[in-house]
């Protein structure tokens, strides 16, 4: 509890960092350690393309690593393990038994003051690990990720991040049973923003990317133009992250746009409302060129939190979660096709 209270302090004080564009360095990272795992990774910064084909055979690859965080809630059918990559700890869970086949993987990036654990309960990764999803949680140095929100900040390396997301996917592309040609990445707030810069820096490492409470910057440019699956969840209600922009931060629409152009669509935008499943003052508008890869979920009412996720007196600190939309799901379907 004492972690999520911080949660929502931190989270409080991203609106005028957006705005200012400046911060120092805040502190050290809040995550906690379980251990270190012997079959670690260190800094090679390039993707291992050994990922194997799409439901292949795993050459006696399995899920494997350390002990998960005691305060990780992991359902039957689910399971965690912790590995290191260039001395940090990556968190995953997955189905309990594991698939022994290479498969799709999808890397998640915690919010301000997070840490993998708080962020796997967040988006109740253990009941969807138990639905067959496959999810890795890397952890930031600090409080948040080096992802270009606070531009004055002074960092030893800035592509520090960049580089540990990359080993990550060598890692994980290297050592377990995960197919390199799907991997995608999402983010919620300062994690979605770090999606976004790895996205746009490293895009032929991942099939797609996702955006929760999180826009573009316009600091953050996309000079190759690579085509990529992209997925955006704005709240109208986010005084954190505004559905119209502020500062740095575009609109959500604008955001939008720009994956448009970059994924090549053309035609007219469609604005459809999905069908309402709790009566709970949210709803959903799906913003889409019919057969683009791009798509912005519109979350009416909705406030500065991952959609279907936790919901904790912290949480509502921040607005109303939708359960209109599972947000991690959604995703999920929408980088793997299933």
């Amino acid at each position: 509890m004492r972690d999520k209270i911080l949660f929502a302090a931190l989270a409080g004080g991203l609106l005028a960092g957006l705005g200012a564009c400046g911060s120092n360095d805040p502190g050290q990272s809040t995550s906690s350690s379980s251990g270190s795992d012997s079959g670690s990774s260190s800094g090679s910064g390039s993707s291992s393309s050994s990922g194997g084909s799409s439901g292949g055979a795993a050459s006696g690859r399995v899920f494997s690593g350390a002990a998960a965080p005691a305060t990780l809630t992991l359902p039957a059918g689910s399971q965690g393990f912790v590995r290191t990559v260039d001395g940090r700890q990556v968190l995953y869970v997955v189905p309990d038994p594991a698939p022994t086949t290479f498969g799709p993987l999808m890397i998640m990036l915690d919010y301000l003051g997070g840490n993998p654990g708080f962020m796997a309960n967040l988006v109740l990764a253990g009941a969807h690990a138990a639905q067959g999803e496959i999810l890795a949680f890397p952890a930031h140095q600090g409080v948040t990720w080096n992802n270009g929100v606070y531009t004055s900040q002074v960092f030893s390396d800035p592509q520090s991040d960049i580089v540990f997301l990359t080993d990550v996917i060598a890692d994980a592309t290297a050592n377990l049973p995960v197919d390199a040609a799907r991997i995608s990445m999402t983010g919620f707030s300062e994690g979605g923003f770090m999606a976004n810069l790895f996205a746009c820096d490293k895009p032929g490492l991942i099939s797609g990317y996702g955006m929760v409470g999180a826009s573009q910057l316009t600091t953050t440019s996309c000079e190759s133009g690579t085509p990529l699956k992209m997925i955006q969840f704005s709240g109208t209600d986010d005084k954190q992250v505004p559905y119209n922009g502020f500062g740095t931060v575009m609109a959500a629409p604008a955001s939008l746009s720009i994956w448009e152009t970059i994924d090549g669509c053309t035609g007219a935008e469609t604005a459809t409302t999905l069908p309402m499943l709790v009566d709970d003052g949210t709803s959903v508008i799906e913003h889409r060129i019919p057969g683009c890869g791009a798509i912005l979920y519109q979350i009416v009412n909705g406030g500065h939190d991952w959609p279907d996720g936790e919901v904790t007196p912290s949480t509502m600190l921040l607005g109303t979660t939708t359960q209109n939309i599972d947000a991690t799901r959604t995703q999920w379907e929408f980088f793997t096709g299933s």
